[in-house]
């Protein structure tokens, strides 16, 4: 996604590292360790962030605003160093997992008691959220479905469905819903919420369904589970994966990066470039903002207005592995 060519800055650089330290000056030699502190001495004395091979993992989002903002001589440049794999990550990684066996090839640890997460990753690869049907590539919707009346008879072995997930086609094949379970009525149907991301009314399709986020739907290869109650993580790890060296990882912010300005206080002459930003946490329960004549509501969160390329440019920057759009522009309008 490309929108703008900065010109090369011939400002104060300063250089961030994974490996690095806050208390360091920021040089080469001896670099900060967070977005952060660069953002923070950059404000001061504008010049281009440059950032060090490795994974930064964001305490928060990155919110620039006025105070960020470059000038057409001196703008404020984040970018990869010599073409180093910078990855800006909107999740968290989980060090120091004590995984034992559970049961059926299952195996679990516990997590910290803040973690809320969507989506689990292992060496940069999304695991599936337990589900039925299992996860099938060659099927030909969701990756594998089923109708109302099987999920509502799998639903009987389901002791706590609560937070789960239902999906399903709309009757026309006009996109499909999504709703939260909020468990089960006396006759065994599901309670659920949601169902706001289809504009088009009709009903749902009984025959293209699939529920995820069930626990005892946890019965295959690369699926998992998060007790948030027990902060205890399932999971059923694929032959041949070695836990003990991998990278356990799971999503937790919404946006990663905003640009907050006004017609008054714009914020501009800002570029991230070069750089690849992952793992968004999914929005999907929160689309609740339809569009005239459109198929589909949307979120706030995570847009770019029109008049954010006069004020904020990206280049040459990678966006991978998302449930959501990373970025977020509350600008009112652009000053030139």
């Amino acid at each position: 996604m490309a929108l703008f060519s900065a010109p090369f800055c011939s400002a104060q650089p300063y250089f961030v590292s994974p490996a690095g330290d806050d208390a360091n000056p920021g040089t080469l030699e001896k670099p900060f360790a967070t977005l952060q502190r660069a953002q923070q001495v950059a404000r001061q004395k504008h010049g281009e962030v440059f950032l060090r091979g490795g994974t930064y993992y964001l305490p928060g989002t990155l919110l620039f605003t006025e105070q960020d903002s470059g000038t057409k001589d001196t703008p404020v440049i984040f970018q990869n160093y010599q073409g180093e794999k910078a990855v800006v990550s909107g999740g968290v990684r989980l060090d120091n997992l004590n995984w034992r066996p559970y049961t059926n090839g299952i195996i679990q640890t516990q997590v910290p008691e803040d973690l809320q997460t969507g989506e689990i990753f292992i060496n940069g690869e999304r695991q599936i959220l337990a589900r039925y049907p299992n996860f099938d590539p060659k099927a030909q919707y969701f990756d594998g479905f089923t109708s109302g009346t099987d999920i509502k008879r799998r639903a009987a072995k389901w002791s706590d469905p609560a937070g789960g997930y239902l999906h399903a086609m709309h009757p026309a094949l006009w996109g499909d819903f999504t709703w939260r379970i909020t468990g089960k009525d006396a006759d065994g149907n599901l309670t659920k919420e949601g169902g706001w991301q289809n504009n088009r009314g009709g009903g749902i399709n009984d025959g293209i369904q699939f529920v995820e986020n069930i626990f005892e739907e946890l019965d295959a290869p690369g699926e998992w589970y998060l007790n948030a109650q027990t902060h205890t993580l399932y999971f059923y790890p694929s032959a041949g994966l070695d836990l003990k060296s991998a990278v356990v990882e799971a999503t937790r912010l919404r946006t990663l990066v905003e640009f907050r300005g006004h017609e008054a206080h714009p914020v501009k002459w800002i570029t991230l470039r070069g750089l690849i930003f992952r793992q968004a946490a999914r929005t999907v329960m929160d689309t609740r903002e339809p569009l005239g004549r459109s198929d589909w509501p949307f979120i706030a969160a995570g847009r770019f207005s029109s008049m954010a390329r006069k004020i904020a440019r990206w280049k040459t920057t990678s966006l991978t592995k998302l449930a959501a759009m990373p970025f977020l522009s509350t600008i009112t309008t652009a000053a030139s």
